[in-house]
């Protein structure tokens, strides 16, 4: 049977692995327990490899991708503040729909290590859960948590006629729409109502 290279979710470990007993696909994720001293955790299958092995697998556990692998075995993500130095921690893994990993996010509580909202990037994987839930909003582009503002209802667009030397046309323009603070201090933007005044505001 042919060896293959495991890389680790997290990207930090990768390793040449005989599956013994256990059939292992290239591309696929699983859950894996090792027969050496590698701690199990989840991995993706990278290739086959002729390359002398660093480990067995005892069992490997098909995950359809990473995140629903780590949520299953009751991993956390490792975050980090962006404005505050020193501050970092696990969040329970089960709180995130998307891989997060590198992405950022607003993080809100009242849990006595913070109160409030605070930004916060994705930076590592750790092994243990985390029992407090965040009130989380994102993935942001940046470490501002401004990237991708949260947002509410269908999107409302105003359609002008403008009158020209060559006829008239019709053009779209996207008007403000306001923004409200929830319970948490996090910005939503109301889509569907059109702010009352200003540049292209309903009381132009």
């Amino acid at each position: 049977m042919a060896n293959y290279i495991i890389e680790s979710c997290d990207g930090l470990i990768e390793i040449v692995v005989n599956p013994g007993d256990n059939e292992i696909t290239t591309g696929n994720t699983y859950y894996i327990n090792f027969t050496g001293e590698t701690d199990p955790g989840c991995f993706t299958v990278v290739s086959e490899s002729e390359e002398p092995i660093d480990e067995g697998i005892s069992s490997a556990l098909l995950y359809n991708n990473c995140l629903e692998c780590l949520q299953d075995n009751n991993f956390s993500f490792l975050v980090s503040a962006c404005t505050v130095t020193g501050l970092s921690g696990p969040v329970n893994s089960s709180q995130f729909n998307e891989w997060p990993l590198g992405n950022f996010y607003s993080l809100c509580a009242n849990n006595g290590e913070f109160e409030g909202c605070l930004c916060f990037e994705v930076v590592g994987i750790q092994d243990t859960l985390y029992p407090f839930e965040f009130i989380i909003s994102g993935p942001y582009s940046d470490c501002e948590c401004q990237g991708f503002p949260r947002s509410a209802n269908t999107e409302s667009t105003i359609c002008l006629e403008v009158c020209g030397p060559d006829g008239n046309t019709v053009i779209v323009v996207n008007p403000p729409h306001p923004v409200w603070t929830d319970a948490y201090g996090v910005p939503v933007t109301q889509l569907n109502m059109i702010t009352l005044g200003g540049i292209n505001g309903l009381n132009n």
